[in-house]
């Protein structure tokens, strides 16, 4: 008598099981690698940092930074503004349910609601609102300048970095949690030059012709938007550079190296008074100057905290300020030319064949190219020994006969200076065989980014 509502029971149970909202583990671990791939591949730099963010908000900074990825992307994806609204709406839906317990089946928002709820068990219920809101405060940010409109002034560029980058540290921040107004201060100046830094740095891309995007399906994205100049308007009148001229001469038209330095010589000026700030504060002693944000939305403080303490726990957050410190060292070299290949990398590949017998000396030779790389700025992807083999052919080196050899290969970014400096080593190192050295990738950043690593299953080691 009762058998059909047992069945209409069952059914409904099978069709909420089908639609779930929990969260399982292996969903977690899922979430978790393609954030960390996404990392690698797209945001290097965070990829490296991550490691030295406190292990209890790794994974929240891995979903910030992969969020930040996804909005900073959407321009290039979406075909009208209204689709890109659409998709900016997703987003703070998606964060809303995220942080009501319902997190859609989306990677990013299942590693933050597991970041989320050890947040609580670790007593910040209050902390988690700030965290919500300094991530809807980067989403309407990025929302309102999703057009890539130039600045109006060079404060106007400062106070989008300040909602960007600044936002994302004190989201992290808030994640830990942390609530000091001397770590905070410092993550307003090194977001700002970092948000200055990546203006710059994405000159050589947002002026060039629109490379085709391709979709996750394979198919090439219809181009959706003309090149553009996001150096602020009024540094741009006073140097006299014009759109146009940029957008034909590249690196040669009038004044773009003087507007470039004035931008660049702001951020750096962010940076040093972030290091003198630590400085001071370490010593004892006060910041030097008030906390311009102090008493608005989530910037309220305790009236005691202990200073040393907290820069000690918000240190690794605070190491967002070494790429964008190496960007601009490598920009003052290049004379500020943002198109320069000192500052713009390209991706090699080494292959090296060192003479058997002592992996010490593969070692040594290794971390001389480690080295040299990254003085100039550059970065090393990763290496892989190989271990010993036979050569193709008997090869003569320093009137001794080789038939073996032991390789390694290595992958890293540098500039055309820097690795003609690496082939020039090792032509001069009396240990090595032979080196061959492969550009890999067209030079277009959506496809460098591709590139991990090398791999081979026939490694017999780390180097």
């Amino acid at each position: 008598m009762h058998r059909p509502r047992v069945l209409s029971n069952g059914l409904r149970t099978f069709v909420r099981a089908k639609g779930r909202t929990y969260v399982t583990d292996a969903d977690v671990e899922s979430a978790r690698r393609y954030c960390f791939t996404q990392l690698q591949s797209s945001d290097y730099d965070a990829h490296l940092i991550r490691r030295f963010v406190p292990p209890p908000v790794q994974d929240t900074y891995a979903a910030l930074r992969t969020l930040n990825l996804e909005l900073v992307r959407l321009p290039e994806l979406v075909s009208n503004p209204t689709i890109g609204a659409m998709r900016m709406k997703f987003w703070q839906e998606s964060i809303d349910n995220t942080f009501a317990g319902r997190p859609p089946r989306e990677p990013i928002c299942i590693l933050l609601h597991k970041a989320i709820q050890e947040l609580e068990q670790r007593g910040g219920g209050g902390d988690k609102t700030s965290v919500k809101f300094w991530i809807s405060r980067l989403i309407r940010t990025r929302e309102k300048f999703m057009d890539n409109r130039p600045f109006t002034s060079l404060a106007a560029l400062e106070d989008y970095a300040e909602h960007t980058y600044s936002t994302l540290m004190y989201a992290t921040l808030a994640a830990m949690p942390l609530k000091s107004m001397h770590v905070d201060h410092l993550a307003s100046h090194i977001g700002k030059a970092c948000g200055i830094a990546a203006v710059l740095r994405g000159i050589p891309i947002l002026a060039a012709p629109p490379q085709p995007v391709k979709t996750p399906s394979g198919v090439e994205a219809p181009v959706t938007r003309e090149p553009t100049l996001l150096l602020p308007l009024d540094v741009m009148a006073e140097e006299g550079v014009k759109e146009e001229e940029v957008f034909r001469q590249g690196p040669n038209a009038p004044g773009l190296q003087d507007a470039v330095f004035k931008v660049a010589t702001r951020a750096n000026d962010h940076l040093i008074t972030a290091r003198e700030m630590l400085k001071k504060l370490q010593a004892g002693e006060g910041p030097g100057h008030d906390f311009e944000h102090e008493g608005e939305d989530h910037h309220v403080y305790p009236e005691e905290s202990d200073t040393a303490r907290d820069i000690r726990r918000g240190f690794g957050v605070l190491l967002e300020a070494v790429p964008a410190a190496h960007y601009l060292e490598n920009l003052e070299k290049a004379n500020f030319d943002p198109f320069a290949h000192y500052v713009v990398a390209m991706l090699y590949e080494l292959i090296a064949i060192v003479r058997p017998g002592s992996l010490a000396e593969v070692k040594e030779i290794a971390s001389t190219v480690g080295t040299l790389v990254l003085r100039g700025g550059g970065v090393v992807r990763g290496i892989n020994n190989w271990g010993i083999f036979s050569l193709p052919r008997p090869l003569s080196v320093h009137q001794v006969k080789q038939t073996q050899g032991h390789y390694f290969v290595m992958r890293y970014d540098a500039s055309t200076k820097i690795h003609d400096e690496i082939r020039s080593t090792l032509k001069l190192e009396p240990r090595m065989i032979r080196s061959a050295h492969v550009k890999l990738g067209d030079g277009k950043l959506e496809t460098v980014a591709r590139i991990g690593a090398p791999k081979w299953n026939g490694s017999v080691g780390e180097v």
